[in-house]
């Protein structure tokens, strides 16, 4: 609607009520301010917390620090990366990385396949792809596209300080991708546990974190494999609601009496 008009429609409705409208025109500076208002308020939604899987970036994946290309961390969570064995945040490490005693934006410093992660997401923003496509799911994070099965296969490592997870396939045990493994081995891990670990050692990143899938062929070997030292697998793997492997297998076994006596009853 013209101004004019609106003008003439607010004197109509203020006359019924014997009013004189007020019409406010704002000033240039005023306009200046809503618009430096409006401005800063875009800016804001455009620097909320930076998601790697926004990014189509996955677990496991290395993240290089662009002032030394030998300091490599990797992706550990949607903002969590892994470092020198521990959970810590871009921000956080590039504050310690350059002894700032102020808090630094971390993805100025760090890059993903040769881009600087502020970049890479201003790239993808711009391009509409931020988060359009690229926020993986759950199974995502962790599990490789030929693995890819139901969460509720997954076993969970019961150490909590060795974040690792498998699936069970019948005889097959398989240690994803993205899980933590412990740095050192202990004499009770024995010589085909060391000869193992040397066997996947292509595969291991620097922060002993496992880059492909592996394949084993009992529980207790997958164990000794992430925790370094000689473990029942049976008693150290659970699944999502805490169950021990061993009351699983009890389980099933169980159950397959059940269906065999069943079946001779019939």
């Amino acid at each position: 609607m013209p101004a004019d008009e609106a003008v003439k429609l607010l004197a109509m409705i203020g006359s019924v009520y014997d009013e004189t409208p007020e019409i406010y025109v704002s000033s240039k500076d005023e306009q200046k301010e809503s618009k430096i208002a409006t401005d800063t308020a875009i800016a804001t939604e455009r620097r909320s917390p930076f998601s790697f899987y926004k990014c189509g970036i996955k677990d496991g994946a290395e993240i290089v620090f662009v002032l030394d290309p030998s300091v490599v961390c990797y992706v550990a969570g949607d903002r969590e990366i892994r470092y020198n064995g521990e959970k810590t945040s871009l921000s956080a490490l590039a504050k310690k990385l350059l002894k700032k005693s102020k808090a630094v934006q971390g993805t100025l410093y760090f890059s993903y396949d040769g881009e600087i992660l502020s970049a890479l997401r201003k790239r993808l923003e711009d391009e509409g792809l931020y988060g359009q496509n690229n926020e993986l799911s759950v199974s995502e994070k962790t599990v490789s596209e030929d693995t890819q099965q139901n969460e509720d296969d997954i076993l969970y490592f019961k150490m909590s300080k060795y974040y690792a997870k498998c699936r069970r396939v019948e005889n097959d045990y398989i240690l994803l991708k993205g899980s933590q493994i412990a740095p050192t081995l202990k004499s009770s891990c024995g010589v085909d546990g060391r000869k193992l670990r040397e066997k996947y050692s292509s595969i291991i990143s620097p922060d002993y974190i496992t880059l492909e899938d592996i394949h084993f062929n009992s529980s207790s070997t997958v164990a000794k494999f992430v925790s370094g030292t000689s473990l029942d697998g049976k008693l150290y793997w659970k699944n999502k609601d805490g169950v021990l492997l061993k009351d699983l297998l009890d389980k099933i076994i169980s159950q397959k009496y059940l269906n065999k006596a069943q079946v001779e009853l019939s």
